[in-house]
């Protein structure tokens, strides 16, 4: 373990841009952090302290474990609960898919691997994220990264009613601050018509760094010809820390919170 790493177990509701900022008032430091988690995600982010925090590439872990389930029924333009409706399929489409191949073009991805970035990813182009394009409507350039899936395993599969996982990204949905388009795509879940149930199967994948879920679930689903989304997000380990290793956000800032119960909220990004 790296004395000047504070590993944090982060939920939905923060960010690792504001626990790195929080972590340097308290402790009167220069913090900087390893990455980020996507809105609706949980689990391991690293807090770097000190004067070390300005050498991000010196900490950044290779690995990073998820685990996370697909749901296939249908698709959005962020690959995950948090973006517009672009697909949904008939009930007839899910019960058409079969386990075994669906298996099989999830373990075709073990390996070295050149994953295209999502549009809703922070990647900078000519000096503006890949989301800014998105947003402001222009063509979004196609970039890539080379990585590799290190393993990839398919946990559990099942049936699930698409009114329970509806109402669950409601509620993620409804703890993300900042602007991520929330009013626009809680109407859109409002107005679709759904299938009575979609098809969940929960996997667990090591990856190298600088490697999306979101872009591995997008070319899941390309391959097997169906819509899906990536739901209940976990970075389960980044490299040698995992949840035991964490600080729990709620216990560290205990008293600032009972102050503020907003102390965690990333309202000052304007994302």
């Amino acid at each position: 373990m790296y004395s000047d790493i504070l590993p944090f177990w982060q939920e939905i509701g923060t960010s690792a841009s504001i626990i790195s900022k929080r972590v340097s008032e308290k402790l009167k430091i220069k913090t900087s952090h390893t990455g980020t988690l996507d809105p609706l995600a949980t689990g391991v982010v690293l807090i770097i302290l000190g004067d070390n925090s300005q050498n991000k590439e010196g900490y950044i872990q290779e690995k990073k474990e998820y685990e996370f389930e697909i749901i296939f029924g249908f698709n959005t333009d962020t690959h995950d609960g948090m973006g517009i409706i672009e697909e949904i399929n008939t009930e007839s489409d899910i019960e058409k898919l079969d386990i075994n191949e669906i298996k099989k073009v999830i373990m075709s991805f073990q390996g070295k691997i050149s994953q295209r970035y999502p549009d809703f990813s922070s990647k900078k182009i000519s000096g503006k994220s890949l989301w800014e394009y998105k947003r402001l409507g222009a063509l979004v350039p196609k970039v890539y990264i080379e990585g590799e899936i290190y393993e990839i395993e398919m946990l559990r599969h099942e049936f699930i009613l698409s009114s329970q996982v509806i109402s669950s990204l409601k509620n993620q949905i409804s703890k993300v601050k900042g602007n991520f388009r929330q009013s626009e795509i809680l109407q859109n879940y409002n107005y679709a018509k759904f299938p009575d149930k979609f098809l969940s199967v929960k996997l667990r994948v090591v990856m190298s760094r600088g490697l999306y879920v979101r872009g591995l679930v997008r070319d899941i689903c390309s391959k097997l010809n169906i819509s899906g989304i990536v739901f209940n997000l976990v970075r389960t380990k980044d490299g040698i820390y995992s949840q035991k290793d964490c600080q729990i956000l709620s216990d560290y800032f205990s008293k600032e919170i009972e102050k503020d119960n907003e102390f965690l909220s990333p309202n000052f990004l304007n994302l």
